[in-house]
């Protein structure tokens, strides 16, 4: 997958955190934004999901636990 340069202004403090983190795992800070704007959207992602199935329908107990196990 092609890769793009993008610019982000954050605070010290947020650049400080960011740049103790890349150090203490041994990864560069725009592995570490990524990982977190994927991890970010993927929830997002979730909860517009969650939210579609609690306007489809109303599961019983026992429908979500046979949806869940499939």
């Amino acid at each position: 997958m092609a890769k793009h340069n993008i610019s982000a202004t954050i605070d010290g403090e947020l650049l400080e955190r960011l740049n103790q983190l890349a150090e203490l795992t041994e990864r560069n800070r725009s592995w570490l934004i990524a990982k977190a704007i994927e991890s970010y959207l993927e929830e997002l992602e979730d909860l517009k999901t969650a939210k579609e199935r609690v306007h489809d329908q109303r599961l019983t107990p026992a429908q979500l636990r046979k949806e869940l196990s499939a």
